[in-house]
């Protein structure tokens, strides 16, 4: 498949819908974004510690979440355009 092709047929699973003269612009910076990912995929990282969190003391400055009733699910689905049983349904967006 053409690298053209490629790019729009990406574009065109997210709904997304690009002039002619873009897809030029979007091979350049994919192979800029390429060289760039082989620069970090090339650091040594042999021995280093991996973290989940970058510093050591970790702070939640979050307060306590409350639970609080703002519609019931009857009132949910009266107001939805379409449902399907108990759940809402949406318009696909994502292939």
């Amino acid at each position: 498949m053409e690298k053209k092709d490629y790019y729009k047929s990406l574009a065109n699973d997210v709904m997304l819908d690009f002039d002619n003269n873009h897809y030029d612009d979007i091979d350049k910076n994919y192979a800029e974004l390429k060289e760039l990912f082989k620069k970090v995929t090339s650091i040594d990282t042999e021995g280093v510690k991996p973290l989940f969190y970058p510093y050591d003391d970790i702070h939640t400055y979050l307060r306590d979440d409350e639970f609080i009733q703002t519609m019931n699910q009857e009132d949910i689905l009266k107001n939805a355009p379409s449902t399907d049983g108990d759940f809402v349904t949406l318009v696909k967006v994502v292939k």
